[in-house]
């Protein structure tokens, strides 16, 4: 790893999304913005994970630091959110989504310690942006819709858990192909 690899634009990415979301966590409560400007924030965060990615591939900018960096910077991101938002959605949601991240950052180190590689795979964008979908509607206000608030709330629930379901079926996923690879 090289210090000058820190100013690469990815990993300048990467490094903007975790100050500005601890900054966020320190210095503001989520109901201090109405619905609209959480959705934009979860919305910046969650595209913001995706774009250092893209940046560095496109641009041939892929560095050491930003292979440890992005996810490390992800999984604190993600959880520091996670904590921030919790008053918005049942509790068992926060505990499910934190098992997995804990799981998924012992893999990471497992990953680091043996160095073998797992491809991301669309599965698992695929898996992170419904989370953050998720996080979108738990933190909509029911009474800006012009639906039943009943059925909105219902819905919420549903694709709460579809999501879970989703996103653990990713992880166990990677497990499998981690474990399987290499031996």
């Amino acid at each position: 790893m090289k210090f000058k690899d820190i100013f690469l634009l990815p990993n300048l990415i990467t490094l903007s999304r975790l100050f500005i979301t601890i900054y966020i966590y320190i210095t503001f409560e989520p109901e201090e913005f109405s619905s609209f400007y959480l959705i934009l924030l979860i919305a910046i965060i969650g595209i913001s994970d995706s774009i250092d990615g893209v940046v560095a591939r496109k641009f041939n900018l892929v560095s050491k630091l930003g292979i440890i960096l992005d996810p490390v910077t992800d999984r604190i991101v993600f959880v520091l959110l996670l904590f921030w938002l919790a008053s918005y959605f049942n509790f068992i949601f926060l505990i499910l989504i934190l098992i997995r991240e804990i799981l998924v950052s012992i893999g990471g180190l497992y990953v680091i310690k043996t160095q073998k590689t797992v491809k991301v795979s669309n599965k698992g964008k695929a898996g992170t942006a419904l989370i953050f979908i998720s996080l979108c509607l738990s933190v909509l206000d029911p009474g800006l819709l012009t639906i039943n608030s009943l059925l909105f709330i219902k819905f919420v629930d549903i694709f709460l858990i579809f999501s879970i379901f989703f996103y653990y079926f990713v992880a166990l996923e990677y497990l499998y192909k981690l474990i399987n690879k290499n031996e």
